[in-house]
């Protein structure tokens, strides 16, 4: 019970020791007004997507990287614009009983799998809330970006298997094979992405200067996106699960 006690009590100690490092920090601020940084950062993100047609999605590891240029419109307040390459991966599965003219498969059934590696060119634009010191400092970012589609690969199976007790009763025309009980595999259809892709990110994260014009950051958040991940607007179908982890340096090109 003692041992509860103090576990309760955790998390109130650690945020009396945040709130008495940030009042440290305060007073320890910097002229950051006017100032640039330059910087360069990468990333894992791990992706899926929703898909109104393939009910069962499944997670991809991708990254990101990329080149970043920071400008501080006040003391605590920066602007950032970057340039990304940004590869997205996920996976795409269904699976069901056939059926036929009113004929429902007792044991037929279909399974489809579609997995994507997908590229994008990605433009963040971001504000910064910075708290710290000339050592050391939080952020919050949030960002805007709009990605432009660069290219794609798609693999993936369709199986169909025919049980005895069914072939009889399907007519599906132009497949005649589907008469004959047994494994069948057809060629995924293609499916073409949109041209592009808008959202919102959100980090959190901490700069540490090794020099003082030289800090190191890392920052892990979520994004939200906007837009229908296909082409087809009758395929609805929106990103899902966007989590990232970011590390990077970052150049002070001002007086720090």
């Amino acid at each position: 019970m003692l041992f509860l006690k103090k576990y309760r009590l955790l998390p109130i100690v650690i945020l009396f020791t945040l709130i008495f490092s940030l009042e440290l920090i305060s007073q320890e601020e910097v002229l950051l007004k006017g100032t640039f940084n330059v910087g360069f950062e990468a990333g894992v993100q791990f992706t899926g997507v929703d898909d109104s047609g393939m009910p069962i999605s499944k997670g991809g590891v991708g990254y990101s990287s990329g080149p970043f240029l920071d400008y501080y419109l006040s003391e605590i307040i920066k602007f950032r614009a970057g340039l990304y390459f940004d590869h997205r991966a996920f996976s795409l599965s269904d699976m069901g009983l056939i059926s036929d003219t009113g004929y429902i498969g007792k044991s037929s059934f279909y399974d489809i799998t579609e997995k994507y590696n997908v590229n994008y060119l990605t433009i963040p634009l971001s504000l910064i809330y910075v708290k710290g010191n000339d050592k050391f400092n939080f952020f919050i970012q949030g960002t805007f970006y709009y990605s432009i589609f660069l290219n794609s690969n798609q693999t993936g199976d369709f199986h169909i298997f025919i049980s005895e007790e069914d072939a009889p009763h399907f007519y599906f025309e132009g497949y005649p094979e589907f008469n004959i009980p047994g494994d069948h595999y057809l060629k995924v259809e293609k499916n073409l992405f949109n041209t592009s892709d808008m959202g919102v990110n959100l980090l959190f994260g901490f700069t540490y200067y090794i020099k003082p014009n030289l800090g190191i950051t890392l920052s892990p958040g979520f994004t939200y996106s906007f837009s229908n991940v296909w082409e087809n607007p009758e395929r609805n179908a929106s990103w899902s699960r966007l989590y990232k982890i970011n590390a990077g340096i970052v150049l002070s090109l001002g007086s720090k």
